[in-house]
């Protein structure tokens, strides 16, 4: 399931590509992102299952603390770390988020640090770095400001993910996927005007772009995603596995965009590549893997 997302999530640069093209900014993107997603999703329990609209009034307290901060806020962090930064920058630094994943994981759900958990996770963090810079550190551009912003992005993914694995056992992954990104258009209001897109009188095509952005990466990939701790993932493999997403946006940009996919660039996905590999098997399937083949008699 997460391995799913991920490639869903994918698509999400690509299309960001298609739509910066158009004349779009971040600051367009975001609210239009997360509300048809929202848009989305309603539509579909309205046709299909009206009961699953209902929400505690703690559960909706919690979806509005992760709508804020770990939709909105990340959102922002992410395009305001591009900003401050660079494009490549901003990457490497929310590529931090399966450390901070791993560590808190281990803190609040006690899940074990193991040997494997942590060489994937150095082979995931050094795949990012060599897929997004192709070796050359001189391509990060470094200031604090900037830096602490990256930080906080790779942080509230990390969020997002131990939130969501809290609340995934007791709350529906549609509900929990409706309200979060309700709750997370209407906290992006202050930085992402949702009228602000008809000052460049937006057609056919960027409306198109907008309704993919909600529909692929935001309600079907994170309903996959909340669906994998329904099924009990732990949230350090989900982290993990969530950098698959590198591996399809660079193979995605090298078939749509003729992106170079050789050297330093190609040895950092094939890092993240094993990091996943590895990353895989549950304690059952390890186990069943220990045993010594059964003599026929």
């Amino acid at each position: 399931m997460v391995a799913a997302a991920s490639v869903l999530w994918g698509t999400m640069g690509i299309n960001a590509q298609f739509l910066y093209n158009q004349g779009l900014t971040a600051s367009h993107i975001v609210f239009w992102k997360l509300a048809f997603g929202f848009l989305i999703i309603l539509l579909w329990l309205l046709t299909h299952d009206r009961q699953l609209l209902k929400i505690s009034k703690q559960g909706l307290l919690f979806t509005f603390i992760m709508g804020l901060y770990c939709q909105a806020g990340y959102n922002y962090f992410v395009f305001s770390a591009i900003e401050k930064t660079s494009v490549s920058t901003a990457t490497v630094l929310l590529y931090t988020f399966p450390i901070f994943v791993i560590l808190m994981s281990r803190v609040f759900f006690r899940e074990a640090l193991t040997p494997i958990k942590i060489g994937a996770l150095l082979l995931c963090t050094l795949g990012a770095v060599l897929t997004v810079t192709e070796g050359r550190l001189d391509s990060l551009e470094i200031n604090g400001y900037g830096v602490g912003l990256g930080l906080l992005s790779g942080f509230t993914f990390a969020v997002s993910t131990l939130g969501t694995k809290a609340l995934a056992s007791r709350i529906n992954r549609w509900t929990l996927s409706l309200y979060f990104f309700g709750f997370g258009a209407l906290c992006s209001i202050p930085f992402s005007p949702p009228l602000s897109i008809f000052e460049i009188n937006p057609g056919p095509l960027v409306w198109l772009g907008l309704f993919l952005q909600g529909l692929l990466p935001t309600a079907l990939g994170y309903g996959l995603y909340i669906m994998a701790f329904s099924l009990g993932i732990e949230a350090s493999r989900a982290g993990i596995l969530a950098t698959l997403e590198i591996i399809v946006a660079v193979g995605a940009s090298a078939l749509l965009f003729g992106e170079s996919l050789w050297g330093i660039k190609l040895l950092g996905v094939i890092c993240v590549f094993v990091s996943v590999v590895i990353i895989q098997p549950d304690k059952p399937t390890l186990l069943w893997l220990r045993k010594k083949p059964q003599k026929l008699t």
